[in-house]
């Protein structure tokens, strides 16, 4: 199947959250350092830390009010407050008046996370087992080329043009809800009824019918741990290498602790623009689970020799490593994970999902904890019994103990 031959639901939410994106991360990772320069770096370390509290609060809602709301409905009005609060947030910027960034800023934050499942969902509902493969292969290139672009436009315009890239910000989330608004069909018309009276009853029953899904559950641990290796890069890894790495001469240009966890970034985003469907194309007529147990397998070796590894080339050729491996297991994880969850209960199961990312935040801000008691090398060893793990709990999820889940229209 071709990239023009998916379902115009596909395309709209697709390449209207790439142009979202962009935008945002022009923006959002700056935040913090607005914040420190107009009142504190305390007061910006605890107001951020206080938002993650409230993404994981605003989580579990969300995926409870995605399974029994029409998906188009949410995703549309969220997008338009979401415009609305990012606007005013540009207004804060430019009369320099930080209380009404700060609550702005909120309110976008809470109008985004209770909008994210329903975003997932309308993608989920339109994929197929013949294109959800290269569905999750084209959302996970554009994810990377639209942060990267982003990323590169926040650092060339924030420090003269503040206001500009909030109000840009807000324009151009305005204008993607209205092309959602003309352009996406409502995949789930009804509204699911309550099995309790008590709202918070029925939440609390929405999660413990997801936990019963035991391979789904299993597949979430093990994207834990797979994941903690890929965080480690912005906790552990960054540490070490300021810390211990010596500087080179390469080119010409002094390469410090510093500039190389830069350039494992720059190299990671590079790979993922120029070689994901080149990677799909090689590997597409391979057996899924034998593919997937590659891509893990070279995944784990990068990441755990990228935990230790002091020596330039042998970081390079780290992150290129564990860059394939992720480019091969991502999208295939992806896909087959879509048959672990039932079509009426996705936002519940998409919000359970999005819990991992929490799990393994905090297991790679463990890592510098650990850090401190053993050296770079048991770190290694660590990180390899880590990611075996992940490895095994996700294959045996997807290939060796998965349900067929019913749907309750």
């Amino acid at each position: 199947m071709r990239i023009s031959e998916l379902p115009v639901n596909v395309h709209v939410r697709l390449w209207g959250s790439f142009i979202s994106r962009i935008a945002a991360s022009a923006v959002f990772p700056f935040i913090a350092l607005y914040l420190t320069e107009t009142i504190s770096k305390t007061f910006a370390g605890l107001f951020l830390s206080f938002t993650v509290l409230i993404s994981f609060i605003l989580n579990i809602i969300a995926g409870y009010i995605c399974d029994r709301l029409p998906r188009k409905k949410l995703l549309v009005s969220l997008s338009y407050l979401d415009s609305v609060f990012l606007c005013l947030m540009a207004v804060g910027v430019i009369l320099d008046e930080i209380v009404l960034f700060i609550a702005s800023f909120l309110g976008s934050l809470t109008a985004t996370t209770l909008k994210r499942p329903a975003m997932r969902a309308l993608v989920q509902d339109s994929a197929t087992p013949e294109n959800r493969k290269l569905i999750y292969q084209l959302d996970y290139w554009l994810i990377n080329l639209s942060m990267a672009i982003g990323a590169a436009i926040g650092g060339l315009l924030y420090h003269d043009y503040k206001g500009l890239l909030f109000t840009i910000l807000g324009i151009t989330t305005f204008l993607v809800a209205i092309v959602y608004h003309i352009f996406i069909k409502e995949t789930r018309e009804f509204i699911s009824q309550k099995v309790h009276e008590n709202i918070f009853r029925d939440l609390l029953h929405s999660y413990i019918e997801v936990s019963k899904n035991k391979p789904f559950v299993i597949l979430v641990l093990g994207g834990i741990f797979i994941m903690t290796a890929e965080l480690s890069t912005s906790s552990y890894i960054a540490v070490r290498l300021a810390e211990t790495f010596k500087t080179v001469t390469l080119f010409n240009f002094e390469v410090t602790g510093v500039r190389m966890f830069s350039l494992i970034n720059i190299i990671n985003t590079l790979t993922v623009v120029s070689c994901t469907f080149l990677v799909a194309k090689i590997v597409a007529k391979s057996s899924l689970k034998k593919i997937m147990i590659f891509g893990l397998s070279i995944y784990g070796i990068g990441y755990t020799v990228l935990v230790s590894a002091n020596v330039w080339w042998l970081i390079v050729a780290a992150i290129l490593l564990a860059t394939i491996g992720e480019l091969i297991y991502a999208p295939i994880k992806n896909a087959e994970e879509l048959d672990l969850i039932p079509a009426d209960k996705r936002g519940a199961y998409g919000a359970f999902s999005n819990l991992g990312f929490n799990g393994a935040d905090l297991l790679s801000k463990a890592g510098i904890i650990l850090g401190a008691y053993l050296n770079p090398l048991a770190m290694s060893v660590v990180m390899a019994v880590i990611v075996s793990l992940g490895a095994f709990f996700m294959l045996y999820s997807l290939f060796d103990h998965k349900p067929h889940p019913k749907v309750n229209e």
